[in-house]
C-alpha cells in the first residue's frame, strides 16, 4: 500500500522525483480495536518523475523522497477521517486461502449508466494462459514487474525462471506530448517487440497544467482521443490504462479530496475520449490500500474494466498469516477490492505490491514494515491463486533506491528470504 505525493513543477531541463512515504489516514477507534498504532495522521508519500536511462530516452521512475515545496500544499485528512460513504464491499472471511464467494451484497452507489461488462473484463470459467508468456505459476491472470526496460524484465525472468507477460509503466507527466505519445515502443529495449501487455499509468492532465473541473467538462478530450490513436498506431490497442491511480490518497493532483463527483466526471470524460479512438483499451480503476474510502468515487461499470489496488507490506505489516488476512479484509484492503470486483463482474489487479524494509523507510522507523518477509510473499501468491478466476494481472514493484521501499528482489537482491520464496512460487 504505497502512497505518492505529486512533485512541484520541475525547473527547465531538470527532473526531480523523490518523496518520503507517509502513513495512510486511519480511524483511531479501528486502530485501537486492532491494537496497532495509537495515532496515524499522515499518508505515505510517493511520486513518479521521469528519469533518463542509458539510451537517453525519457523513462519514468518511482521514488519516495519528499519534495520540499509540496509540504505546504498537500492536504491531509485529520486522523480517523473518512469520506461519508456507507457503501463498502460486503464483509467476508479471508480471501487468501480460498476464492471470494460469488454472491455479495451492497455495492457503492453510482450514477453511472449501467451496462453489461465487456467481454474482455470478465474472464472465462477456465481462463487460458494470456498470449505472450507463461506468467509464472499464478493461474488465471498475467504476471510481471514494474519496468522501464527489457533489461529489468530479463532480470526478473532470471529470478523466477518463468516468462513475464505484462509490464507496469508510467508515462512522463511533464507535458501533454509525453502523455499522449509516451516513451514506450521507441525500440526493442523500450518494449516495442515485447510480446506481452503494456500497463500504462496515466494522470488526468500534465503536472501543474490542468484541473479536475476542466477535465470533467471535457476540456482535455481531444488530447485523450489522440492518446487512443497513438495506442492503435503502436499496435497496442488492447493495452491497460491505469488512469489516475491512488486517487483515494491526497498526494496527487487528481486526488478525490472529498469531491468524488468531480473525480468521477473527469474519469468518465477521459475514458470516453480514449475509447472514441481506441475502443479496445482496458481501463484500470486503481486505489491505494488502507487509505481513504474509495467506493463513492467509483466511475461506474460502463467506464471501468479492472478494479486495481496497490498493496505493500506496511501500515500494517503482514508478519504472520493471520495478520495478512486481517489487513487484507480491512475496509480498503486487497480482499475487499477483490470482493468489489466480483460484485461488479470485473477482474482485479495488483499493479504495485512489494516488501518494505525496516530501515531507510518511514514505515520501518515506525515499526510498521515487514522487512525481508517471506510470509507476505507467500500470502500474496495464495491470494492470487485463490482468486485466479478474476485476476487480470499482478506486477511486483522491484525497487532499491535510497529512501524508497527497498522491495528489490533482484539487481540487487535486498531481500534474500523474500526472493527465495518468490522464485520458488513463480
Amino acid at each position: 500500500m504505497r502512497h505518492r505525493a505529486e512533485g512541484e513543477p520541475n525547473p527547465p531541463n531538470t527532473r526531480t522525483g523523490a518523496h518520503k512515504r507517509r502513513r495512510p489516514t486511519r480511524n483511531p477507534a479501528w486502530i485501537a480495536s486492532l491494537g496497532v498504532m495509537a495515532l496515524v495522521a499522515m499518508a505515505v508519500g510517493w511520486t513518479l518523475a521521469p528519469d533518463r536511462d542509458g539510451t537517453g530516452s525519457a523513462v519514468v521512475e518511482a521514488s519516495a523522497i519528499d519534495t520540499k515545496g509540496l509540504r505546504g500544499t498537500r492536504t491531509h485528512a485529520p486522523p480517523g477521517h473518512r469520506p461519508t460513504s456507507t457503501a463498502t464491499p460486503s464483509a467476508a472471511a479471508s480471501l487468501s486461502p480460498s476464492p471470494v464467494p460469488a454472491t455479495t451484497t451492497q455495492a457503492p452507489p453510482t450514477s453511472a449508466p449501467a451496462r453489461a461488462p465487456q467481454a474482455a473484463a470478465v474472464p472465462p470459467a477456465a481462463p487460458a494462459a494470456p498470449a505472450g508468456g507463461g506468467g509464472g505459476r499464478v493461474p488465471g491472470g498475467m504476471s510481471g514487474v514494474y519496468a522501464n526496460s527489457m533489461t529489468t524484465v530479463r532480470n526478473w525472468e532470471g529470478l523466477r525462471g518463468s516468462p513475464v507477460n505484462v509490464v507496469l509503466t508510467f508515462a512522463d507527466r511533464g507535458s501533454w506530448g509525453t502523455i499522449t505519445h509516451p516513451w514506450l515502443g521507441s525500440g526493442p529495449e523500450k518494449f516495442s517487440t515485447f510480446p506481452g501487455t503494456w500497463v500504462i499509468s496515466q494522470p488526468f492532465f500534465p503536472t501543474g497544467q490542468g484541473s479536475i473541473g476542466a477535465c470533467g467538462s471535457g476540456a482535455y478530450n481531444s488530447q485523450w482521443a489522440e492518446f487512443g490513436r497513438w495506442l492503435v498506431a503502436k499496435g497496442r490497442p488492447a493495452s491497460i490504462i491505469r488512469l489516475a491511480w491512488e486517487f483515494n490518497g491526497n498526494w496527487f493532483e487528481w486526488s478525490v479530496r472529498g469531491n468524488p463527483t468531480a473525480y468521477v466526471n473527469c474519469f468518465r470524460q477521459v475514458v470516453s475520449a480514449i475509447r472514441s479512438t481506441d475502443p479496445q483499451a482496458r481501463i484500470d480503476w486503481a486505489m491505494n490500500a488502507h487509505s481513504t474510502s474509495p467506493w463513492a468515487a467509483y466511475p461506474g461499470d460502463e467506464y471501468v474494466d479492472i478494479i486495481g489496488i496497490d498493496s505493500y507490506d506496511q501500515w500494517p505489516a503482514s508478519t504472520t498469516p493471520a495478520k495478512f488476512d486481517e489487513q487484507c479484509n480491512q475496509a480498503v484492503g486487497l480482499c475487499s477490492a477483490i470482493r468489489f470486483a466480483r460484485q461488479h463482474g470485473k477482474q482485479f489487479s495488483v499493479p504495485e505490491w512489494g516488501l518494505v524494509a525496516k530501515s531507510d523507510t518511514e514505515a520501518g522507523r515506525a515499526g510498521q514494515a515487514g522487512g525481508d518477509n517471506p510470509v507476505y510473499i507467500q500470502k500474496m501468491y495464495d491470494t492470487f491463486r485463490a482468486n485466479a478466476d478474476v485476476l487480470a494481472y499482478e506486477t511486483y514493484f522491484n525497487d532499491s533506491r535510497a529512501g524508497n521501499v527497498h522491495s528489490s528482489l533482484v539487481a540487487p537482491n535486498e531481500n534474500p528470504n523474500g526472493a527465495g520464496t518468490y522464485a520458488s512460487l513463480w
